[in-house]
């Protein structure tokens, strides 16, 4: 009987200890609060998709005389990128406070309010940001080149990876720098951190270097 027992709480612990592994390195998942994943993972979404408009707002086009001209500066380039950030300020911070909601007792009747708030505005949010972003990035820039496309889905789709394990790897490094003491929300927004800000420096590298403008189509 003592050694079933045993078998049973060490086997118990292994499943705990990683279950808690898996939960740093994926800070989203966030066990003790299943009603707070949906909007952790849709918060990380919209952080996400924001974070590469901005860089497509910041570099898309810098290699054409007729935009790079009213960015001379970086605070030119830096005022381009938050425009995303702008756009989609409402919509983030009341997903933010949807999922404080999920986290925290709060009232059934103000948390479900909320949270059909969050995410209808989000759902115009991205419409809205998205367009703005496409029609910055208009092909008339261009005045006397053809333009071409400077990236491919696949590179944005490796920046995506990279900034996710990014995030991972900056999740497990708060966690053993705490002693294993981090919080879940600490732990996700540390993560949430890092991936917006790897996202817009890694996709900054080829949307910089890439040549946006084409040979030219006059003559």
């Amino acid at each position: 009987m003592r050694l079933v027992t045993a078998e049973g709480c060490r086997a118990a612990v292994d499943r705990g200890v990683n279950g808690r592994f898996r939960d740093v390195l994926w800070p989203a998942s966030f066990p003790d609060a299943p009603r707070a994943r949906v909007h952790a993972h849709a918060l990380a979404t919209l952080v996400v998709i924001t974070s590469v408009c901005a860089a497509f707002k910041g570099f898309y086009w810098a290699d054409d005389p007729e935009v790079s001209q009213y960015r001379a500066g970086l605070g030119d380039m830096t005022r381009a990128m938050a425009v995303p950030f702008r756009l989609m300020a409402v919509p983030l911070l009341l997903m933010c406070a949807a999922l404080a909601g999920a986290l925290r007792p709060w009232p059934r009747v103000t948390y479900r309010v909320l949270a059909v708030v969050a995410w209808t505005t989000s759902a115009l949010g991205i419409f809205v940001v998205l367009l703005d972003t496409e029609l910055t990035n208009d092909s008339d820039y261009c005045t006397a080149n053809a333009p071409v496309e400077p990236i491919s889905g696949n590179v944005v789709a490796l920046c995506l990876l990279a900034a996710l394990a990014a995030g991972s790897s900056a999740a497990w490094i708060a966690w053993v720098i705490s002693r294993r003491r981090a919080r879940p929300a600490a732990l996700y927004a540390v993560w949430l951190a890092t991936v917006a800000a790897t996202v817009v420096l890694t996709l900054a590298v080829p949307l910089h270097a890439a040549q946006t403008c084409g040979p030219s189509v006059v003559g």
